[in-house]
């Protein structure tokens, strides 16, 4: 098995040493096609990201009455931090929330002059893992802990969440389009590479030379265009993430672009998975049609 292991490759290798035209314009194809996709998922991942920071920065703030005690608030903040849809929760003070105001009112000092803390009530800021929970998470504070004043943006979370929706669906439609192109676009190339030596084939065939035999080479040498092309196409891919990010966090300052958004190791699998795929399988059924002789 290895004897026939090396063979093939030396024969593969050979093939497109010698069709070096074909074997550029296959990897190049591979190339192209594989890049427009990683940039596709990597448009699609950093789109996502955003829309998740955004929605996450959208908060509900519950109000507590004037009686409440502070056990009573302690164990209403440690309650509502159990629920599953809240990613995190803060206690604001009174004496904080007072200093907030003024912070918000500071071109207008006349307005909190002679306030005392006690005016303004405590309150917990909730943090939601999905914006499309807040109405659920609202009823349970009304329900469940007693409050009667709070404070969330309704209709600009629907609307987000709308958005979200339209963008996201819209991205995975254009990757999966780049990814139908860009197989069809690879197998057109390797079969014009495999047609340019049909004559090859047949007499192989002519002599004896069993199916698999014939195949082999054929199959390794899409394998190892697949390999070349996505390896190059998937490397841009990581560096492009890269500078992006990096002109991102210059230019884009409030925009919420992260790193950790792309798992590059993971795109980068994923793009060298799919052109060996391609490539193994472009040969395969390329090199079936010319079998028959």
């Amino acid at each position: 098995m290895r004897f026939n292991l090396v063979f093939f490759l030396r024969e593969a290798f050979k093939n497109m040493r010698l069709n070096l035209l074909m074997t550029v314009t296959a990897v190049t194809t591979t190339a192209v096609c594989v890049l427009v996709l990683g940039i596709g998922m990597l448009v699609s991942a950093h789109v996502e990201g955003i829309i998740r920071q955004i929605g996450q920065s959208v908060s509900i703030t519950a109000f507590f009455p004037d009686d409440a005690t502070e056990q009573n608030m302690e164990e209403t903040r440690r309650s509502v931090e159990s629920y599953p849809e809240v990613e995190g929760v803060t206690y604001i003070s009174k004496g904080e929330a007072l200093e907030r105001f003024k912070e918000m009112m500071s071109d207008q000092p006349d307005i909190y002059q002679g306030i005392s803390s006690d005016v303004l009530p405590a309150s917990l800021e909730i943090q939601l893992k999905d914006p499309r929970s807040s109405q659920a998470v609202a009823d349970k504070l009304r329900d469940n802990e007693g409050f009667k004043e709070l404070s969330y943006p309704q209709q600009t979370i629907e609307r987000l969440n709308k958005v979200t929706d339209y963008i996201i669906w819209a991205l995975r439609g254009a990757t999966l389009l780049f990814f139908v192109a860009s197989i069809m676009l690879i197998f057109n190339t390797i079969r014009l590479s495999i047609f340019a030596r049909r004559k090859e084939i047949e007499v192989m065939k002519l002599v004896g030379a069993s199916d698999g035999f014939v195949r082999a080479p054929f199959v390794l040498e899409g394998l190892v265009q697949g390999l070349i092309g996505a390896a190059l196409a998937g490397l841009l891919v990581v560096w492009a993430n890269f500078i992006f990010v990096s002109w991102a966090h210059q230019a884009l300052p409030f925009v919420p672009v992260s790193s950790d958004t792309v798992n590059t190791l993971l795109v980068l699998l994923v793009l060298v998975a799919v052109g060996v795929i391609v490539g193994i399988l472009g040969s395969f059924f390329s090199v079936r049609r010319f079998l028959r002789v």
